[in-house]
């Protein structure tokens, strides 16, 4: 049982922080808040740092030296709180309702940040002596916007530096109140397709002699993909990582079934070949083409006839292990211009996200599961691949992380809508179960230092120095 005045103390500071809107799409108050950041970690023991990124700074926090280097990765700015009046109660004021704490962050991530900070104080309080891990906290201030500075930001800061694990900035809790470990994420890439075939609309009766740029991207669009789903894009599936076993293994036995995905979402039509036995590997596992919107001509009441002069489509993709969104976009230049349409305009908004996977037997998943077990007293959901996306790969390949996903954002939070939310007995009992895996960290450090010792007295040929 958390003592209630950590409870208290952690409320407040997730008023706090919810009180200043951090909306870097905005560019507002993001060094107001980073400061605000620094001062709690320097409260908590940290030497910290504040780093200029492009938009928002960072902030830095270290402590402990060992043979285990942790890192835990989390954002302090925000979405904008756009449609302002469909919130319930301010939106940058930390409100309670029914069990819930609601205001903009209070998930995304600001509550996300001070579970893990009030966990950090518990375990200190029992464990106040020399620190036996590395363990450095990083706050992003631009991660609403795609995390633009991180990668150079990690390069420079931390070069030639390894982490064993990075604890990502989220994690998911089901609707039966069942913690999801993410073992990972997709990678995205996010285009646009533009076709002009006159210099202003024309009659339609001309359509018998000119073109129509949005019959071009609609076979254009057409092209990429079939009614399984696959991609047609030459080479697109080539770097396709197989998953390894134990994920496979994972993803064999779904934690909610089919019907339940279809009621929960409304979705209505299924892609040819997905079925109860294989949604969830494809969920996990496969990469996708989806059609964002298209745009162009009347959409207007009645009719205009009209053959348009230009039109535009957005779409995305969601690649996985080991495809790279910029080469897949050369290979969708590619498979344009050879099917005739090199008058297709391709316009990139995104291909920097890569896909990243942790092995589902890691050792700091099976931690997390035995930890999370106790504390939520429910069945753990580990999940091989978040079907969802975020700046990963920087931690994995420049710091050699593992990256696992463990919080406290129930699939009713709202996140980047009004009336963002959290649960408070689950935030409860994420601030146990952060101490519970500081301890977690603490004790295998230990194991490992005296492991190290043991083979420096008993080297491995069995001759003692």
């Amino acid at each position: 049982m958390l003592p209630s005045e950590h409870l208290v103390r952690a409320r407040e500071d997730l008023r706090r922080l919810v009180r200043i809107p951090s909306v870097s799409a905005r560019g507002e108050c993001l060094s107001e808040c980073a400061h605000a950041v620094r001062d709690l970690l320097v409260a908590a023991g940290f030497r910290t740092e504040i780093c200029a990124g492009e938009i928002g700074p960072f902030v830095v926090a270290e402590i402990g030296d060992g043979p285990l280097a942790v890192m835990v990765y989390n954002h302090y700015d925000v979405q904008p709180e756009d449609p302002a009046p469909l919130w319930k109660s301010p939106p940058f004021e930390l409100s309670e309702r029914d069990g819930r704490w609601y205001g903009r962050g209070v998930a995304d991530d600001k509550g996300e940040f001070i579970s893990r900070l009030e966990g950090w104080r518990l375990f200190r309080e029992e464990h106040p002596g020399p620190l036996p891990f590395r363990f450095i906290w990083l706050i992003d201030g631009e991660e609403e916007i795609g995390s633009p500075s991180l990668e150079t930001f990690l390069k420079t800061r931390f070069q030639d530096e390894k982490v064993d694990v990075c604890w990502w900035e989220y994690g998911e809790i089901d609707s039966t109140g069942r913690p999801i470990v993410l073992c990972g994420f997709k990678g995205v890439m996010a285009v646009e397709l533009r076709c002009r075939t006159a210099r202003a609309d024309l009659h339609s009766s001309l359509g018998a002699v000119f073109d129509n740029p949005l019959w071009r991207l609609a076979a254009a669009t057409a092209s990429l993909r079939d009614g399984s789903g696959r991609v047609l894009i030459e080479g697109f599936y080539d770097a396709v990582r197989q998953p390894a076993q134990d994920g496979l293994d994972v993803a064999a036995k779904p934690p909610f079934s089919f019907d339940s995905l279809v009621q929960a979402t409304g979705g209505q039509k299924v892609l040819d070949g997905i079925d109860e036995a294989n949604f969830y590997a494809a969920m996990n596992f496969e990469p996708c083409m989806n059609v964002n919107g298209f745009s162009g001509g009347y959409a207007g009441e009645g009719a205009k006839t009209v053959v348009p002069a230009e039109g535009s489509v957005k779409i995305d993709f969601r690649v996985v292990p080991d495809q790279d969104p910029q080469h897949v976009v050369r290979l969708l230049r590619a498979h344009l211009d050879r099917l005739g349409f090199e008058d297709v305009e391709l316009i990139v908004h995104d291909a920097n996200v890569k896909p990243v996977r942790s092995s589902t037997d890691h050792w700091f998943i099976q931690d997390a599961r035995e930890i999370l077990e106790k504390h939520f007293e429910r069945p753990v959901i580990v999940q091989p691949s978040s079907p969802a996306s975020g700046t990963a790969h920087p931690f994995v390949e420049q710091l050699g992380a593992d990256i696992v996903g463990i919080g406290l954002t129930h699939h009713g939070a709202m996140l980047h809508s009004p009336n963002e939310n959290i649960i408070i007995e689950q935030f409860e009992a994420m601030i146990e179960c952060s101490a519970a895996l500081f301890r977690r960290f603490a004790e295998r450090a230990a194991g490992m230092r005296s492991e190290i010792k043991s083979n420096d007295v008993f080297p491995m040929n069995g001759v003692t120095p």
